[in-house]
């Protein structure tokens, strides 16, 4: 009996182990209106006049930018993560995405642009950029894609998959300060679903990690180029762990238990390392 309520004890402890801290839950249930106004502050402008608005329960993350001037808003973490005396945190953010149009073609330009982002907090410093295109999908699709700090076709690295339109998608974007790569799934059932991971230089600025911020506008010529077209923004998590992002059901007493007994009754052998959600596992 002893060693069955070890047994209990030790994977309850190796799959509580798998955690992280949350730094930022975000379902967007506020009143329609400008998000910066009906979160009362929450949302923070850090760029552009034209208000991102909040509608229906998500955040309208428009991207006509005509006038040059759309806003762009962020949302403190709970917690600050700076990059130069931290060089092992994995910070993941996951939601969900609908997209109501798809990035602008002008031209031969296809790179479409970024809508979302980790922020620095003393200057306009963005990592983990995730964003919409064109390149390499079907006429009519769409294709989402991530950067490490810098937006153009030669640096951003697309998730082979051809995105439809008024369909939403669930997101997750890591940023590992161990490797300093973004990583970017699509529909992922967990860390080692299909993924890609962006190849350019990240070079950190000024200040700690401070604030997740959703973008909107275009920074080409002409005025909607770079655009990565509209959407429908929601379910925003941010955390130190997959896991966090996308829940797994809690295991019962009964299961762990069970799950004790049958380590118990397994034959003998070498201590092996494995990986669930990207990170090691306990091994007896």
């Amino acid at each position: 009996m002893v060693s069955l309520v070890f047994g209990f004890w030790f994977w309850f402890g190796c799959l509580t182990g798998l955690r992280g801290e949350i730094l930022l839950e975000e379902y967007f249930g506020y009143p329609d209106g400008r998000l910066v106004d009906m979160s009362g502050g929450i949302w923070k402008n850090h760029s552009g006049t034209e208000s991102l608005f909040v509608a229906n329960g998500g955040a309208l993350v428009g991207q006509s930018d005509a006038l040059g001037g759309r806003e762009d808003v962020h949302h403190l973490l709970a917690s600050e993560i700076d990059p130069y005396t931290d060089q092992s945190t994995r910070l993941y953010a996951g939601f969900t995405v609908t997209f109501t149009s798809l990035p602008p073609v002008n031209g031969t330009y296809t790179a479409g642009s970024y809508f979302a982002h980790f922020k620095a907090k003393l200057a306009n410093e963005f990592y983990a950029r995730v964003g919409a295109n064109t390149e390499g999908a079907a006429p009519g699709f769409f294709r989402l894609a991530i950067a490490n700090k810098s937006w153009s076709s030669a640096t951003t690295s697309e998730f082979p998959e051809d995105l439809h339109l008024g369909v939403t998608y669930t997101v997750v974007v890591r940023l590992d300060l161990a490797t300093d790569q973004s990583t970017l799934w699509v529909n992922p059932t967990d860390e080692g679903s299909p993924s890609v991971t962006a190849t350019d230089i990240l070079r950190y600025g000024a200040g700690p990690i401070n604030s997740f911020a959703l973008r909107q506008g275009a920074d080409g010529t002409p005025s909607d180029n770079g655009a990565p077209g509209n959407s429908l923004f929601d379910n925003l998590v941010v955390a130190t762990s997959f896991s966090e992002i996308l829940v797994v059901p809690e295991p019962t007493v009964l299961s762990l238990l069970g799950t004790g007994v049958a380590a118990l009754l397994w034959p003998r052998r070498r201590p092996t390392r494995s990986v669930v959600f990207g990170e090691d596992a306990c091994v007896p």
